[in-house]
C-alpha cells in the first residue's frame, strides 16, 4: 500500500491547468504505482473531478486529505475556541499561521463545525475515503510551559464527568515545573516511549492528563468513524511519530481501531513541525533555556528518554535530521504499537530552510523503513512538488522491482 499526497491548499492551484495537473499524476504513477490518491481540502471543481476520473482510470483509490483541528476555509472556526495553554492563554500556531493553530476538541461548536462539513463532504459521493490530518492537540515542543493544552473551560467539564479536576491538575504541574529537577522531570512523561515503560506514580498530575487528552481525541474522533463507516468509507489517520505522540495526545492503540490505516509522520530530515529534528530541537532549547543544562546534557537526555540515536549536536540534529537507524526503530515501534495497518511517512519534498534532501539518504532511509515491515509508505507531502526521479528510486529501493 503506497499512498501519496496531491494538491495541497494554496492560492496556486487557482493557476494551475487541469492538462498539466493530470499530466503531472499520469507521468507519476508510471515512475511509482501508488494505491491511493489523497486529494487536497481546498483544490477546485475543475481540477478535482479532473483528478477523479484519472484516479478512476489508474485505478486508485479517491481519498479526501481533510484537516480536521485547524479547519479549512470551508469550516468557520472562532479564535475564541482556540486550545488554552498550561499558564491560561490560547496556545498560538507556529508562525501565526492558520494551518497549525489548533482549537479544542472538547468545545461543542468546534465539535458541530467540524461533523457537519464531513457530512456534507460524505454527502457529495465524490471520495472512497476520508485522510484525517490535524487530529492532536498542539506539539508542546518549543515552551512546554506555556503550550501544554488544553484546560479550557471544556476540557474542565469533561474531564469532571470522569471525575477529574483540571484546574487542580493545572496547578500541580506548573508548581512541580517552578523549579529545575521539575521541568526536567516533564520531558519523560510527555514522549510516549519511555511513558511506557516509567514509573507512572512519578508524575501523576502529568500522567493523569496525558490519559484525559487520549480519550479525548479518540472520543472525539469516534462520531466521525462511525459517520465514515456508515457510508463505507475507507478511514486514513495521520499521527505524529511513535516517540511524540504523547505530547500531542494520539494513542496509537485507541486511535487505529478508529481507523483503517495509521500514518506516522516519521519526518527524520524536517525542520518543521511534526518533522523529528524540529520537536526535538525544540526540547533542547527548552532545556537548555530553563534549566543549567547545556546542549551536550540535553542531547544525552533527549536520547536516554527517547531510547534513540540522537546526534551529537543541536546543529547536526537540525541540518542533517536523525540517522537511517533511528528511522527504523520508529517504524519498528509505530507497527509494534498501532491496532490498525502503519504506513510510514517519508518526506520527498526539497523545502529551503525545512529539508535537506539527496538520494543517498533517501535510499537509506527506504531500506531501513523496509526493515521495519510497515503495511505500506505514505509519500509526502505534494507530488506537485515532488521529482519524478524520487519516485523511481522508492520503486527500486521499496518495492525492488528493476
Amino acid at each position: 500500500m503506497i499512498t501519496i499526497q496531491y494538491l495541497e491548499d494554496s492560492p496556486d492551484l487557482t493557476h494551475l491547468a487541469p492538462k498539466s495537473v493530470i499530466s503531472k499524476l499520469r507521468v507519476a504513477y508510471e515512475y511509482l504505482p501508488f494505491s491511493h490518491l489523497l486529494i487536497g481540502w481546498h483544490v477546485p471543481p475543475v481540477l478535482l473531478e479532473a483528478c477523479r476520473q484519472e484516479a478512476d482510470r489508474l485505478g486508485l483509490r479517491f481519498i479526501r486529505w481533510q484537516p480536521l483541528l485547524t479547519g479549512d476555509r470551508a469550516i468557520q472556526l472562532d479564535p475564541t475556541w482556540q486550545t488554552v495553554g498550561l499558564s491560561g492563554g490560547k496556545v498560538a500556531g507556529y508562525k501565526a499561521l492558520p494551518e497549525f493553530t489548533f482549537y479544542c476538541p472538547n468545545h461543542p461548536a468546534v465539535q458541530e463545525a467540524i461533523y457537519c462539513h464531513l457530512d456534507t463532504l460524505i454527502s457529495q459521493g465524490v471520495y472512497h475515503g476520508v485522510f484525517l490530518d490535524r487530529l492532536r492537540f498542539p506539539s508542546p515542543s518549543t515552551d512546554p510551559l506555556n503550550d501544554l493544552s488544553c484546560f479550557c473551560e471544556h476540557c474542565q467539564r469533561k474531564a469532571a464527568e470522569s471525575g477529574l479536576e483540571l484546574e487542580g491538575i493545572r496547578k500541580e504541574i506548573i508548581q512541580q515545573t517552578q523549579d529545575e529537577d521539575g521541568r526536567i522531570s516533564l520531558l519523560e512523561p510527555l514522549l510516549s516511549w519511555s511513558a511506557h515503560f516509567s514509573d507512572s506514580s512519578r508524575y501523576p498530575a502529568v500522567n493523569q492528563f496525558l490519559a484525559f487528552r487520549h480519550k479525548t481525541i479518540c472520543d472525539f474522533l469516534a462520531p466521525i468513524s462511525q459517520r465514515l463507516r456508515q457510508a463505507h468509507l475507507e478511514i486514513g489517520l495521520d499521527c505524529f511519530s511513535p516517540s511524540l505522540t504523547n505530547m500531542v495526545g494520539q494513542d496509537l492503540m485507541a486511535l487505529g481501531k478508529l481507523g483503517d490505516w495509521v500514518k506516522l509522520m516519521t519526518y527524520a530530515h524536517t525542520n518543521a513541525p511534526a518533522g523529528l529534528p524540529f520537536e526535538l530541537s525544540g526540547w533542547v532549547r527548552y532545556l537548555c533555556d530553563s534549566t543549567h543544562l547545556d546542549e551536550r546534557q540535553t542531547l544525552e537526555i533527549l536520547g536516554d528518554v527517547t531510547g534513540l540515536p540522537i546526534p551529537d549536536s543541536l546543529r547536526q540534529l537540525e541540518k542533517a535530521g536523525l540517522s537511517d537507524s533511528a528511522l527504523e526503530m520508529e517504524v519498528s515501534r509505530g507497527v509494534k504499537a498501532c491496532s490498525s495497518l502503519v504506513l510510514a511517512g517519508l518526506e520527498l519534498v526539497q523545502l529551503e530552510k525545512v529539508t535537506r534532501l539527496n538520494p543517498r539518504q533517501i535510499q537509506a532511509d527506504l531500506a531501513a523503513i523496509k526493515r521495519a515491515r510497515p503495511a505500506g509508505l505514505a509519500i509526502s507531502w505534494d507530488l506537485l512538488h515532488i521529482p519524478l526521479d524520487l519516485l523511481e528510486l522508492v520503486r527500486l529501493v521499496f518495492l525492488g522491482n528493476n
